[in-house]
Formats: C-alpha cells, sequence, structure tokens
C-alpha cells in the first residue's frame, strides 16, 4: 500500500536533507582546516629549520674565530720567541766578538811595545820576530780570504814583496841584488802603500792588522839591518847587505824592475789569463777593485774608458810608474839613518791616524747602525708583545673569570710586557738606544 504524502513527511525529508548538507558542509571546512594547516606547516617548518641552521652556522663561526684567535695567539707567540731568540743570538755573538777584539787588541799592543824593545836592546833577533808573525798571521789571511773568496788579492805584490824578503833571510842572505830589490819595493811601495791605500793600524781587528804588519813590518825590518844592526853581525848574517856600500840609482832601478816584471808576469799568466772566466763571473781582484773604486775620478774614467784589453796594460803601467815613482827616495833612505827612522816613524804615524779615523768614523757609524738595527728589533718585538695581550685577539680576556691556554700562558708576562724567562737572562729594557 502506498503511503501517502503529507507535511510532517515533507518535514522530515527537509529536514533530513538540511542534516546531509550540513554534514557535507561540516566535511568540506573540515578538508580545508587540514589543508590550512598543511599550507602552515610547510611554511614553518623551513622558517624554523632555516632559523635553526643559522644558529648552528653562527654558532660555528664563533667557534671558529675562538680556534682562530688561539692559532693567531699560538703564531704570534712563536714569532716572538723566534724574535727573541734571534736577539739573544745577537747579543751574545756580539758579547763573543768583542771578547775576541779585546784580546786582539790586547795583543797586539803587546806586540807592537815587544817590537821595539827588540830594536832598541836585541835587533838582532828582529827578523826572528818577523818570520814568526808572518807564519802566524798568513795561514789566517789565507783561511779568510779564501772563505770570504778574496784569495786572489793574495797575489798582490805586496804579498810578493814578503815573500821575497822571506827568501833574502833565510835561503839567499848574501844575494845583493836580492837584497837591493827587496830594499827598494819595502821601503817604496810597501811603505807609501801605507800613504797611498790608507792602511790602518786597528788593532782590534786581525785583518786590518795583519795589513798594516805586511806593510809596515818590512821597511822596519830593512831599516834595522842597513842602519841599526852591529857590522860584524850583519857581515856574518846579512853579507849581500855589506855589499851595497852605497846606493846606486841605476843599479837599483834595474834589479828592482826585473822583480816586478817577474811578479807581473807570473800574476797576470795565473790571475788574468788563467781565471778569467772566474773573474768576469764576480771574483775579485785588486785590479776590479780599483777599477771600480775610482771609476769616478778622471784617471779611473780614462782607464776605465779603453777598449779592452788596453785597460790591464794601462793599470800595468801606472802601477810601474808609481813603483818607479816611490823609488826616488831609496837613496836618501839608505843613506841617512836618521831621514829613514823618522820616515818609518810617519809611517807609523800615518797608520795610527787612519786607525783613529776609522774608530771615530767608520767603526763610530757601524756601532751606531747595529743600534739602530738593535732597537728596531726590540720595536718590532713589543710590537708582537701588543698584539698578543690585545683585546681583539682575545675575547676571552674580558671576562676574568674565564681561563683559556692565553690567559695561562699571560701569567709569564711582566707588566713592561717582557716575558720572565726572558728577564732572568737579558732584560732589553736596560738597553739604552
Amino acid at each position: 500500500m502506498d503511503t501517502p504524502l503529507t507535511r510532517n513527511t515533507s518535514s522530515a525529508s527537509l529536514s533530513s536533507l538540511e542534516y546531509e548538507h550540513d554534514m557535507d558542509r561540516h566535511q568540506m571546512f573540515d578538508f580545508l582546516d587540514h589543508l590550512s594547516l598543511t599550507t602552515q606547516l610547510t611554511k614553518t617548518i623551513p622558517t624554523k629549520a632555516r632559523q635553526k641552521a643559522s644558529e648552528i652556522k653562527d654558532a660555528a663561526i664563533r667557534q671558529r674565530n675562538k680556534i682562530k684567535g688561539n692559532q693567531d695567539i699560538d703564531r704570534l707567540r712563536q714569532q716572538m720567541i723566534k724574535q727573541m731568540e734571534k736577539m739573544e743570538t745577537r747579543l751574545g755573538t756580539a758579547t763573543a766578538i768583542n771578547s775576541t777584539e779585546k784580546y786582539t787588541f790586547a795583543i797586539g799592543l803587546v806586540t807592537i811595545f815587544f817590537v821595539g824593545y827588540v830594536m832598541g836592546h836585541a835587533p838582532e833577533y828582529l827578523h826572528i820576530i818577523y818570520t814568526v808573525l808572518f807564519c802566524f798571521l798568513m795561514p789566517i789571511r789565507a783561511y779568510t780570504y779564501r772563505k770570504k773568496e778574496y784569495h786572489y788579492f793574495l797575489a798582490d805584490l805586496c804579498y810578493f814583496v814578503n815573500f821575497l824578503t822571506l827568501l833574502y833571510l833565510w835561503v839567499f842572505p848574501s844575494s845583493e841584488r836580492l837584497f837591493i830589490s827587496c830594499y827598494s819595493l819595502t821601503t817604496g811601495t810597501l811603505s807609501w802603500a801605507v800613504i797611498t791605500w790608507r792602511n790602518s793600524l786597528v788593532l782590534h781587528s786581525l785583518d786590518k792588522t795583519t795589513s798594516a804588519f805586511i806593510h809596515i813590518f818590512p821597511p822596519v825590518l830593512f831599516h834595522v839591518i842597513v842602519h841599526v844592526l852591529d857590522q860584524d853581525y850583519k857581515s856574518h848574517r846579512f853579507p849581500g847587505a855589506v855589499k851595497v856600500e852605497s846606493w846606486k840609482m841605476v843599479q837599483g832601478l834595474v834589479w828592482t824592475s826585473i822583480a816586478y816584471a817577474i811578479w807581473q808576469s807570473l800574476y797576470h799568466f795565473f790571475i788574468t789569463i788563467r781565471r778569467k772566466d772566474k773573474i768576469r763571473a764576480g771574483r775579485v781582484t785588486s785590479f776590479e777593485w780599483l777599477r771600480r773604486s775610482y771609476s769616478k775620478t778622471p784617471l779611473g774614467k780614462f782607464v776605465n774608458g779603453l777598449p779592452e784589453p788596453f785597460p790591464v796594460v794601462a793599470f800595468t803601467a801606472i802601477q810601474f810608474g808609481y813603483q818607479l815613482g816611490t823609488m826616488l827616495f831609496c837613496p836618501i833612505w839608505y843613506s841617512y839613518g836618521y831621514l829613514s827612522g823618522c820616515f818609518m816613524t810617519f809611517i807609523l804615524f800615518t797608520a795610527s791616524y787612519n786607525g783613529a779615523t776609522y774608530y771615530i768614523d767608520v767603526f763610530g757609524k757601524r756601532f751606531q747602525k747595529e743600534l739602530q738595527l738593535l732597537q728596531a728589533e726590540v720595536a718590532q718585538w713589543q710590537d708582537t708583545n701588543q698584539m698578543i695581550i690585545s683585546p681583539t685577539l682575545m675575547p676571552n680576556m674580558a671576562n676574568p673569570e674565564k681561563k683559556s691556554a692565553q690567559s695561562v700562558w699571560l701569567k709569564d708576562i711582566e707588566d713592561d710586557g717582557h716575558p720572565t724567562s726572558y728577564q732572568e737572562n737579558k732584560d732589553v729594557s736596560d738597553i739604552k738606544l
């Protein structure tokens, strides 16, 4: 049976329809709410992740800066330690050099006094003293010059003359010709070289003392042989000197020129020719040194302006002319002992004056430069020290409660910025610069 349609039935149906519509509406809103929440989470999670990543990054940067600061402290600390060690080495080396120079000065002064005493009291032993000193000083000169690559200077005329002197003293004392050559070269070239090349008697320097020795002692020795030695002893020990009763200029020029020619030939063969490659590579010789030292003088410009090989020829001719010019006074020195003694005194005075000039001018300026260099090192050391204790490099120092490796190390630093361990050895603050 069919059910009739009524109003109540219609109302119920409408209510049911509205209820279903509400259910559908709630389900749609709920879906939209879930969709909104998902969207919000999608936006929030990356933001927080970026914030967290930024925090982690900032923490890593702070840790890196802290580690970098520690590394900078360690690096600066090592630099300061190296600078202190360098300063200690320089001070220790200077102390050792000063001690050696003191002994050299004292020994040199005593030697001069002893030589003067022997000249007046026992002149027959002077040639022995010369030989002993020569055998002591020349190996040292050869070693130091070889080490500095100056050994080509050992072939110069002054060493050749000293070698001829030894030959006359111990091998050919009866040779009249060798005596004439030695006397002319010693009282001529060697003596005047003290004036020409400004040889200095600097007793604390073994090198300069050796140079003064090889230029001054030989002429003094021949002055003693000619004017001081007893005639009987001289006839027995140096008969070649007794044979020359008076000085003959022509004879002196001839035999001395022969000796000079022998030396010059040997020098050019063994040095100029056979060692030319090493000389071109920079090895120093007396000729090259003179060319550079006097390059601005008119004579130097003339010699250097000549085409090769004429500069060497011009230098040889000038040196030979210098030798002949210094020999012109030999007859006076040989004939008059008083004038010869005055000339020897003048040579010694000139070397002493040059030495005094060296002490006051050259050595004083060199010492001033050493002090300025030491002052710069002290200033650099202090700057490094200030960098180490700078708050920008040490953020932990702002908080005294926080201790780090830097603060532990800084306990060793006194108020004036000097490490305690260094002050126990040498206090650089006591150095007045």
